[in-house]
């Protein structure tokens, strides 16, 4: 049977393949222990990296702002998979603009080509040679995939960055800003008809504002409001009189929880101006902006803590009204630890009417440094009780 007789650079002797014609024994090549080898010493040294960060793109706002939303959605994987589809160089292309023309791919080239000639001097040499060229691209590309260590996020430019918020109240889930608001009377959340709930507890919560701070800087302002003990006013309404007062029994048993040891991220009066401008349909967040690669890669087991960006500022808190487009916050300079999960995240831009559409903000005010926090130490397992005696 004719055989072949390769001499692969870097490879001891030479390689012997049988078949019947060159197209067989190019085939049988292609599995062989030898050439593996020596490609697969060629690809490490050429440290292909399909998602390689240098060459992506940094400056894309709409599809970092995708990839956030399906990491905080779906989870990693389905934003890896959008990644990977979408930026990432092909094995092929390396090959063809780099790899092909170097001389130790030229090498294994001609060495092949000369061993498939030899043993068959009879066949078309363009036709051997043409053949060669496009094994060998397709193996040298399977072992530059083989080769490569990166992962989709590693494509993500370092400077690439995504404008988050955080809803407080709604930590375990997707937050909702279409079905669940503040509630205030008469659509409004003004100090006088904003209404006791699950969300404004969670706002005033995560402010750290105690009740009767809030409550005693309310009587006192320019436009006094006592929500506990109201008082009739003239022209009021049988209908508007009787729904306050029925407020005001929900405000007497209304109260949340706040922690000494944990930073006043507003005080009362900030509270007081939000509810006076936020408007109705809206949610409490905080919004800050964060490197995408970095908050993505973090350990998300752990709590989040978020410091001053280069402006001082731990991004905006506030209510938002992501529904219709309006809203106010204030900035925040307080660090702020964050529970571990990405329940309670999403993406502003990609929720009807996000920070950016509505405020025009200068985004690198709302830049924070990210890190993680110490994980909760796990209960103790109770020993199990074992048979009575």
């Amino acid at each position: 049977m004719p055989h072949a007789s390769i001499v692969l650079p870097g490879h001891d002797g030479s390689v012997v393949v049988e078949g019947t014609s060159w197209e067989e024994i190019l085939e049988k090549l292609g599995t062989h222990d030898a050439l593996a080898a020596v490609l697969s010493r060629l690809a490490e040294s050429e440290r292909f990296e399909r998602f390689d960060r240098y060459d992506q793109r940094s400056d894309d706002a709409r599809w970092a702002q995708e990839v956030a939303e399906l990491f905080l959605r779906d989870g990693p994987e389905a934003a890896e998979a959008h990644v990977a589809g979408t930026i990432g160089q092909s094995a092929e292309d390396y090959y063809d603009n780099v790899v092909a023309g170097q001389p130790g791919t030229k090498r294994i080239l001609a060495a092949v080509d000369k061993g498939l000639r030899a043993a068959f001097p009879d066949d078309d040499a363009d036709e051997i040679r043409e053949a060669v060229g496009d094994f060998l691209r397709q193996r040298m590309s399977e072992a530059l995939e083989a080769a490569d260590k990166s992962r989709p996020f590693d494509g993500i430019h370092p400077s690439t960055k995504v404008l988050v918020a955080f809803a407080p109240g709604q930590e375990t889930e997707w937050p909702n800003a279409e079905d669940w608001s503040i509630d205030g009377h008469g659509k409004s959340v003004h100090p006088h008809c904003v209404e006791p709930g699950p969300l404004l507890a969670a706002y005033l919560s995560f402010a750290n504002v105690p009740r009767d701070e809030l409550l005693a800087a309310w009587r006192t302002r320019n436009d006094p409001v006592d929500p506990v003990n109201p008082v009739r006013g003239p022209g009021e309404t049988d209908h508007d009189w009787e729904r306050r007062v029925q407020r005001a029994g929900e405000w007497r048993e209304f109260d949340w929880p706040t922690h000494s040891a944990r930073p006043r991220l507003q005080d009362p009066e900030a509270i007081l101006e939000v509810l006076d401008n936020a408007g109705y349909c809206s949610i409490p967040v905080m919004a800050f902006r964060v490197p995408l690669r970095a908050f993505l890669t973090r350990d998300w087991d752990a709590p989040l803590e978020l410091s001053p960006g280069p402006y001082g500022k731990v991004g905006e808190i506030g209510l938002h009204n992501f529904v219709h487009g309006a809203g106010h916050a204030r900035a925040n300079r307080e660090p702020v630890t964050l529970p571990a999960g990405r329940g309670g995240f999403r993406p502003t831009e990609n929720w009807g009417y996000g920070y950016d559409k509505v405020y025009g903000l200068a985004l690198s005010h709302l830049d924070v440094a990210i890190a993680d926090g110490p994980k909760a130490e796990a209960a103790p397992e109770e020993p199990v009780a074992g048979p009575r005696p």
